[in-house]
């Protein structure tokens, strides 16, 4: 009985989980789209955070892209406010106890959010 309810357990979190991510990875999605259309660059990479702030959390993301001319390294940041109610409660309980950002990235999915 335990372990029945022990893996129900873990499969609704992994559902929140899923859901969550899905919601990061589309926001992503459409922030890329919005950099590639006004700041005419390729976006290279991403990273993306929770961040704790005094108006409750943040999605950060930070897009980066290489320069065409100087052929350096630069960042855009996006934020987002995030209800604490959207946030899994793993991620949620690092925050609390945390005094820096999260970082929830993921490469392989977030290469392929950007990609699509």
């Amino acid at each position: 009985m335990i372990a029945i309810a022990l893996i129900l357990a873990a499969l609704v979190a992994g559902v929140v989980i899923a859901a969550f991510w899905k919601n990061i990875c589309e926001w992503i999605k459409k922030a890329t789209d919005k950099i590639k259309e006004v700041l005419k660059v390729a976006v290279e990479g991403v990273r993306t955070f929770i961040v704790k702030t005094r108006q409750g959390l943040q999605n950060k993301a930070i897009y980066y892209n290489k320069n065409k001319l100087t052929k350096e390294w630069e960042e855009t940041v996006y934020t987002k406010k995030v209800p604490e109610s959207e946030v899994p409660a793993e991620i949620l309980a690092k925050v609390r106890v945390s005094t820096m950002d999260i970082d929830i990235s993921t490469t392989e999915e977030l290469s392929l959010a950007i990609s699509a």
